[in-house]
């Protein structure tokens, strides 16, 4: 598998979700989680998705797989039209990508055992004899780190962090391609998030799986991710290669996240301007450059035009600012 082997990309993707009211439930706005967003991700690597709650990230990680219907916009995964795929074809596609949710709990059956949890994904796309199944799911529950004794347990018998081991092993289960991690470790304690982060990254590895990892938790994607994209109200505002984005962020909206990471001791570098003020409405969102309104290096043009995502390629960002206004210690 070669890292720069493109396996998904999407191209002016649009989600809008319809706001209706009266008694003829007309359509009188809408709420634009997803605007005018293009990105790509490469066999191998993992691509994270970084923003305050509420900045469509999430929204995005569910209209990549089709559980969100884009309302605009193409997406190509694997060499195929993704969005073209209907019935039949769209089933069997969709066995190469898989969700991990944010909370485990809610999204696991508490009627159904760890077993029959993780042997359903099987089931449904009709994969190996009943006796295959059922080695599978007992391989899959040790690869997690959890015992085979826990097969006929249900979800309300463990922990946090064994949930989400569980909902991981339900992921890998028809050995997908492609898997969106949905904020996998926030509702973990931090004790436990460095052993699913660990997990994760053991089990692309092994199966060379490409991930797809969102958070608004700048630390953890530094940790996990290749590559990451910015997201501020529905549109991708800076992405760039790990290192080079906390080396040289450019956005400043980039700039803030990385400013208000938490630091242990003197020198730390800082933000010059503390950002303020709140996330604008996505029903409502404020002309030109959305971020304008919260910006303190904001001039005039940034409330008339809205910028396009330019620069090099392997980090652009989507500013008026010629240069980037630097971090100071």
């Amino acid at each position: 598998m070669q890292m720069n082997e493109i396996i998904l990309e999407a191209k002016n993707i649009k989600k809008h979700f319809p706001i209706k009211k009266g008694l003829l439930l007309r359509e009188v706005a809408s709420v634009k989680a997803v605007d005018d967003v293009s990105l790509f991700v490469r066999k191998g690597e993992t691509l994270g998705l970084v923003g305050e709650s509420g900045c469509g990230k999430s929204t995005l990680g569910r209209t990549l797989i089709r559980l969100y219907e884009p309302t605009a916009g193409n997406i190509n995964f694997d060499g195929q039209d993704f969005l073209k795929l209907k019935g039949e074809a769209l089933r069997k596609k969709r066995k190469n990508m898989q969700m991990i949710f944010q909370d485990p709990y809610a999204s696991l059956d508490p009627r159904m055992t760890v077993g029959q949890i993780i042997r359903q994904p099987m089931d449904i796309h009709n994969v190996g004899t009943q006796e295959e199944r059922t080695q599978r799911v007992l391989e899959l529950i040790e690869v997690v780190g959890l015992r085979k004794g826990h097969v006929n347990r249900y979800p309300h018998e463990f922990s946090g962090g064994q949930r989400q081991r569980i909902s991981i092993a339900r992921a890998i289960a028809l050995n997908p391609e492609l898997i969106i991690c949905d904020e996998p470790v926030s509702a973990l304690d931090v004790s436990i998030q460095a052993q699913i982060l660990n997990l994760l990254k053991d089990l692309q590895e092994k199966l060379k799986l490409t991930y797809v990892f969102i958070s608004h938790d700048l630390s953890v994607i530094e940790h996990t991710c290749d590559r990451i994209a910015v997201m501020y109200l529905g549109k991708i505002v800076e992405i760039a290669p790990r290192d080079e984005l906390f080396k040289n962020p450019q956005h400043p909206y980039t700039q803030a996240l990385i400013g208000a990471i938490p630091r242990v001791g003197h020198g730390k570098k800082k933000m010059k301007k503390s950002l303020g003020g709140e996330v604008p409405s996505p029903i409502n969102p404020p002309s030109g450059c959305s971020f304008h309104t919260r910006c303190p290096y904001k001039m005039d043009i940034c409330s008339q035009k809205t910028p396009v995502l330019e620069g090099q390629a392997n980090h652009q960002k989507a500013c008026w600012l010629e240069a980037a206004p630097k971090m100071s210690v």
